[in-house]
């Protein structure tokens, strides 16, 4: 994977670390104030902006892996 694909995923976990820590703090009753649902609005956008580019960039290459995969697995049982 390339860079471009690393820094997505670190921007898309943070992402999901900052709609972690909104939910710790307003537990146990989950009422988001406003402005806290415009934020957890944001950082859900951009976790999912990354993940669909990191999916879509990389598609190719992880379903060749998973069919290396598959092939492999046919080959034992076959044996």
């Amino acid at each position: 994977m390339d860079e471009n694909t690393v820094n997505r995923t670190k921007a898309a976990i943070n992402a999901l670390i900052d709609v972690e820590q909104l939910w710790i703090e307003n537990t146990p009753n989950y009422d988001l104030s406003t402005q806290e649902l415009v934020v957890l609005k944001k950082r859900l956008e951009r976790a999912m902006e990354n993940i669909s580019k990191i999916y879509e960039e990389n598609r190719a290459k992880m379903q060749a892996a998973e069919d290396e995969i598959k092939k492999m697995h046919e080959g034992k049982k076959r044996k």
